[in-house]
């Protein structure tokens, strides 16, 4: 089972010990030094979470640092085990995260993954994130990514629009 519990620098660390290869090669793409990321995202944080489970620890890490008022920077992160978090991670994002955005006042959200990363695009669209824009030779290597973006107002359009299709069915 997996359990969902605020993340710390501990829990965030030993993801980060076990990362999976494609977030290794993206986060070094991007020049980041994992060595300090789990202090720095701590730091920073407006919220982090890990998934873990018993039998393997800490699976994943996923929060936001603020950018600027009304902008936040999306970060997720796992090890070999991801896909055993992703549904609750995503219950968890929708159910708590965003609803927190909102009454935050964050109105938009950033990310940034490796255009070749299909996971991250599958991902991103379960939460409701779209692609803004190729970022060509943005990683170190020349390596080209995607920009993603998630922006209040579409949520609230999407969740409208939802509302009125389920209303839109006649009671039997």
């Amino acid at each position: 089972m997996i359990e969902i519990s605020n993340a710390d620098r501990g829990m965030m660390q030993a993801v980060l010990d076990n990362l999976r290869e494609a977030d290794r090669q993206e986060m070094t793409a991007a020049g980041v030094e994992i060595a300090h990321l789990a202090g720095m995202l701590m730091r920073h944080k407006l919220f982090a979470f890990c998934a873990w489970s018993y039998d393997r620890g800490p699976i994943s890490a996923w929060g936001l640092v603020q950018k600027r008022q009304g902008v936040g920077a999306a970060f997720a992160f796992g090890t070999d085990d991801w896909g055993r978090a992703v549904l609750p991670m995503v219950r968890q994002i929708r159910g708590f995260a965003i609803p927190y955005l909102l009454a935050i006042g964050i109105h938009r959200v950033e990310a940034v993954a490796m255009r070749k990363r299909d996971d991250v695009k599958r991902f991103m669209k379960l939460l409701g994130a779209r692609p803004e824009g190729i970022l060509s030779g943005y990683g170190i290597e020349g390596e080209d990514f995607v920009s993603y973006r998630w922006l209040s107002d579409e949520y609230a359009g999407k969740r409208t629009e939802e509302a009125q299709a389920d209303g839109a069915y006649t009671a039997h």
